[in-house]
C-alpha cells in the first residue's frame, strides 16, 4: 500500500491496516529506525495491555521481539 506524506508531515494509515492492527483515532505511534527502514509501531493503551502479563506471556513476547530485532540488526 502506498500513502503520501502531507505538507504537514502527516501520513494516512489505510483503513485495512488500521482495522487489522486495531489503530483507533488518537492512537499514539512510535517511529522506529531498523536497518535503514522507518517502521511505525502503535503504542498500546492500558486497556489493550490488560491481561498480557500473565503466565509468562510477557517473557515470550519480549523474546520474540528481541529475536526480530536481532534479525533486523544483522541484516
Amino acid at each position: 500500500m502506498i500513502t503520501t506524506v502531507s505538507p504537514k508531515g502527516q501520513v494516512t494509515i489505510p483503513e485495512a491496516l488500521r482495522a487489522r492492527y486495531g489503530v483507533q483515532p488518537g492512537t499514539k505511534v512510535v517511529w522506529l529506525q531498523r536497518g535503514g527502514d522507518l517502521v511505525p509501531k502503535p503504542l498500546l493503551s492500558v486497556e489493550q495491555l490488560r491481561g498480557r502479563f500473565r503466565e509468562g506471556v510477557v517473557t515470550a513476547t519480549l523474546l520474540e521481539e528481541r529475536a526480530r530485532d536481532r534479525k533486523h540488526e544483522e541484516g
